[in-house]
């Protein structure tokens, strides 16, 4: 019975992987480069295992086990190192995806991009060699550390989002914060404080849309100034900034009439850099 990627050890990883990385070592390459090739077969056994099939310029489904080669690694493969593979779910071919993987020194960028839902992208950055250990190791088992870990990141931070946004735009239940509707997202961060809200905004492209919503912003004006009514206001986040604002500086003032510490005087003068600071619009 085979094992899957995170059950692999140093002494057995999943067939795929074995396969496929027993031909790659079969040509000569130099150890920097056949290291960030490991590691994008590590990406591609994974994404298989989850559901993700690797295509051709026609969308057909390729059997990597029957028919891979190096051939098909130098077409994933760019000049530049850059790697790149396009993919589909199983069963919602509508939705092609790009699999890229960048070397950047001993990391690579990797992102996943839906090309047909708006080209949402989701990233993670991967230490090379916390992985792909020992290209020149006597067992091919022995090459790879920390599978699991490897797996269970991946899928957390990547695969799981893309398959719950996918799931979600053909209507289907999803129990990925990432792939809940806007309406639903917006109840819950009204039960947030704006803070939260902000952070959110900060964890990937999809919560950073729901944050453009100016229909949050209006909920959020009614709900923290009680002045979400005027139905003349276009811009709900740029008032939201302002009130927050004038919030936050009354309420320093407040303090500093109450005999503040030295700390409150210094909190102000943050506060009033802060404010002022151009990264404001890229806070919020």
């Amino acid at each position: 019975m085979d094992v899957t990627l995170e059950e692999s050890t140093t002494e057995r990883v999943t067939a795929l992987l074995h396969e496929t990385v027993r031909r790659i070592l079969n040509e000569k390459q130099t150890p920097d480069s056949v290291q960030k090739d490991l590691l994008f077969m590590l990406i591609v056994v994974l994404m298989i295992e989850n559901g993700f099939l690797p295509v051709n310029d026609k969308l057909e489904v390729i059997n990597l086990m029957e028919t891979f080669n190096t051939e098909q690694l130098s077409k994933w493969k760019m000049p530049t190192g850059i790697c790149e593979a396009p993919f589909v779910m199983s069963g919602f071919k509508n939705v092609t995806l790009k699999l890229l993987m960048s070397p950047l020194g001993a990391t690579v960028l990797v992102n996943v991009v839906a090309n047909e839902l708006n080209f949402e992208t989701y990233s993670i950055c991967i230490p090379v060699s916390r992985y792909v250990v020992s290209p020149q190791a006597t067992s091919i088992p022995m090459i790879f550390r920390d599978l699991k870990h490897f797996s269970i990141t991946f899928k957390n931070k990547v695969l799981s989002a893309v398959k719950s946004r996918i799931l979600t735009h053909y209507g289907y239940a999803s129990a990925s914060l990432s792939g809940l509707p806007d309406e639903v997202l917006i109840n819950i961060m009204l039960n947030l404080p704006v803070s939260d809200i902000v952070n959110m905004g900060k964890t990937c492209t999809r919560m950073k849309s729901v944050l453009e919503n100016q229909s949050l912003w209006h909920l959020l004006n009614k709900r923290d100034f009680q002045n979400g009514s005027d139905i003349d206001i276009i811009d709900w986040k740029g008032l939201y900034m302002k009130n927050y604002a004038v919030q936050q500086d009354a309420n320093i003032r407040t303090r500093r009439m109450m005999g503040g510490s030295m700390h409150d005087y210094m909190d102000y003068s943050d506060y009033v850099s802060y404010i002022d600071n151009p990264m404001w619009n890229i806070i919020f």
